[in-house]
């Protein structure tokens, strides 16, 4: 479907919800949650019965089964055909981490072996996420401190350490022998543009969109850097380079999707542009488009006219203009989303401000309820946050 019949079909939703609201993050009423998302419900419902909740854990876990399974998947792999499948296995993975058992942990290390980078990020997010959960740490130390897994892998193992108030550096640590991602991929998460995607298909539940710029080892750990733009009450806001896959993902508020880049790739060059470029803007203080009327600047932007605006600065455009004109109606990110393809792990080394050499050190560990806005799943109500520390400071100031 291209752009103009997109607003043709948006055309009754717009008559009843207005950018304004798109902007506010409301929810049109009657928005079907998932089937993940229905599953989710049932397994943390403490009013129904042992039998029902242990039988919706079981459906995540066998979604996971399903995808992991290379026999039952042959389009398993980089390039996804099977991509309802895949986005299923990692909104479960992230559903079970939720759902905070830490009996999964057996379970979630199991699927790592089997698993590309996405899905490992997504289990070890999840992981950092059961409550009561001893395992945990010393697993993703181990990974955190294996040059064999991706610089990418690494960096959430440091940042999910960190949120558990585990050892949380490493001295003399060594670099991977590849990224895992390469400059200048788009990378995807959830938000509530996954949610509007879900008037077509909840299985495609992508709703933010940023540019992966790199990693850089610091103080004995391994940093991602990450160009992104949220709305101005985030923490930084607007036009923004951050360095952590928490902020990215909105405290872990979303799965990660994965990274993606045009039909034609970058080149080398290209790709050392887009970075350079979206670095730049990062320290513009750039604010972000509330009403999404100037998603591409140049001075406002959202999330996907960034990525956009990055892209068509040098010659690339990754989804079609016409998704972007025509009844005020914006880019979405899961329509860029599929619009690209899956990127591929490149081996190129990380920066290393300090050698990274220095002690190891140990952080103390809180526990406190929050609502949780659990966005694309549609889900309220309250949940127990994981186990966090300290020195984390929330993203949003309100």
């Amino acid at each position: 479907m291209n752009g103009n019949l997109k607003n043709l079909a948006l055309t009754a939703v717009l008559l009843t919800f207005s950018v304004s609201a798109y902007a506010a993050e409301t929810l049109p009423a009657g928005n079907p949650p998932s089937e993940t998302a229905k599953l989710m419900q049932l397994a943390m419902d403490q009013g129904s019965d042992t039998g029902t909740r242990e039988t919706a854990v079981k459906a995540l876990l066998a979604n996971i089964e399903n995808y992991q399974a290379a026999d039952r998947n042959p389009n398993k792999g980089v390039y996804e055909d099977n991509l309802k499948a895949r986005l299923k296995a990692i909104d479960s993975i992230w559903s079970l981490g939720e759902i905070g058992d830490p009996r999964l942990m057996k379970n979630l290390s199991k699927f790592y072996t089997e698993a590309d980078d996405v899905i490992k990020m997504n289990l070890m997010i999840s992981m950092g996420k059961l409550k009561q959960n001893t395992k945990a740490g010393p697993y993703l130390l181990n990974v955190a401190a294996n040059p064999d897994e991706t610089e990418v892998v690494r960096a959430i193992a440091f940042e999910m350490l960190e949120h558990i108030g585990s050892r949380a550096a490493v001295t003399d640590l060594l670099p991977s022998r590849a990224t895992g991602i390469e400059k200048g991929d788009l990378i995807y998460t959830g938000g509530i543009t996954g949610t509007i995607s879900g008037w077509v298909s909840p299985d495609l539940p992508i709703g933010h969109a940023g540019v992966f710029s790199g990693t850089e080892i610091k103080n004995g750990k391994i940093n991602v850097v990450i160009a992104d733009c949220v709305p101005d009450n985030f923490k930084p806001g607007g036009v923004r380079n951050i360095y952590s896959w928490m902020n990215f993902t909105h405290h872990f508020s979303y799965p990660y999707y994965g990274n993606r880049t045009t039909p034609l790739k970058p080149t080398a060059g290209q790709r050392e542009r887009i970075v350079k470029l979206a670095l730049e803007m990062g320290r513009k203080g750039l604010t972000y488009s509330d009403t999404h009327g100037s998603q591409k600047g140049p001075l406002k932007f959202d999330c996907v006219g960034y990525t956009e605006f990055l892209y068509e600065a040098v010659g690339l455009n990754p989804t079609e203009n016409s998704f972007e004109t025509g009844w005020g109606w914006p880019l979405t990110p899961w329509e860029q989303f599929i619009a690209t393809k899956p990127g591929i792990q490149v081996k190129t080394a990380a920066v290393q401000p300090d050698g990274g050499k220095t002690a190891a050190v140990q952080q103390s560990i809180i526990t406190h309820n929050f609502n949780a806005l659990l966005g694309s799943f549609g889900i309220k109500g309250q949940v127990m946050l994981p186990e966090v520390s300290t020195a984390i400071t929330p993203e949003a100031v309100n």
